[in-house]
């Protein structure tokens, strides 16, 4: 679905960048960042977030690099 109109980016875009390791957004404006675009009328904001915690919670846990490095 359409999530952002003004930019065309729907909740596929936005998942997709949450599933590239080490490029999660945490924030609304991580996701515009990483699209390459900007925020327009905002109101895509809340629907985006509500995306991008459902994907934190869902997601598995990272391993910091570190935690590999000592293995």
């Amino acid at each position: 679905m359409i999530v952002c109109s003004c930019n065309a980016l729907s909740d596929r875009t936005i998942e997709s960048l949450s599933d590239r390791a080490g490029s999660c957004p945490r924030r609304v404006s991580d996701v515009f960042e990483k699209c390459g675009c900007r925020p327009q009328c905002g109101r895509c904001a809340v629907t985006i977030r509500r995306l991008l915690d459902e994907r934190a919670t869902t997601a598995p846990a990272a391993v910091p690099d570190y935690a590999i490095a000592a293995e």
